[in-house]
């Protein structure tokens, strides 16, 4: 199926981007960046399903309602850090005090 980025779509997609980035550990050696609610909702959808916990389904739940728009996106991005930080692949946090 071809997606038309439509004005409208592309300002909905703004809205849910992370600033500044989240950055995750991606093996040993290296880092992924995740950009978005959507870029944040690939990778758990990627995420082993014998490794999932708690933190793991507060964090999707948090990111559905960020995209349906029934929770704020900074909430919807301290659930999916507190999920990283959890399960150790956290590499840098922007969280509240």
């Amino acid at each position: 199926m071809r997606v038309i980025a439509t004005p409208s779509l592309v300002r909905a997609l703004k809205l849910m981007e992370f600033t500044p980035n989240i950055w995750l550990k991606d093996g040993e050696f290296s880092l992924r960046e995740i950009l978005s609610v959507p870029d944040a909702v690939e990778f758990l959808e990627a995420w082993p399903l014998d490794k999932r916990n708690p933190f793991f389904y507060l964090a999707q739940n948090a990111l559905q309602g960020a995209i349906n728009g029934s929770i704020p996106l900074e909430e919807a991005r301290e659930s999916f850090e507190t999920f990283c930080s959890e399960v150790g692949i956290l590499a840098s946090a922007h969280m509240k005090d």
